[in-house]
């Protein structure tokens, strides 16, 4: 062989070995997703049954107090069905839980 063939065979040799390497290192070049941020992509749920928060159910046995609860009940889930904010609906929780636990201690409840 001729040193000129020699440099075409080598040349031929080198495109082909680029052209396999390089379709199998696409594949390692693809974009890396964007890093997590560390929010939540939960969709949070704005529907709920009132059984959820035990309206409904009987509380006590007068049935006025179950109403007055039923009520302070449906006042929680009206916040959170209304994407009320954690710390404001958590905080009306609270506050509605002590009434609950007042009324059901009560004298006019506990009958």
């Amino acid at each position: 062989m001729t040193p000129a063939r020699n440099q075409e065979v080598l040349r031929t040799l080198r495109i082909l070995v680029l052209a396999i390497a390089l379709p199998a290192g696409g594949t390692a070049c693809k974009q890396k997703p964007p890093p997590d941020d560390g929010k939540s992509h939960t969709i949070q749920r704005t529907e709920y049954a009132p059984e959820e928060f035990g309206i409904g159910r009987q509380h006590t046995r007068d049935k006025a107090c179950n109403q007055d609860i039923d009520q302070l009940l449906d006042e929680i889930r009206l916040c959170y069905k209304e994407r009320g904010t954690a710390s404001r609906c958590e905080y009306l929780q609270e506050k509605n839980s002590e009434k609950i636990k007042r009324l059901k201690n009560s004298v006019r409840c506990a009958r």
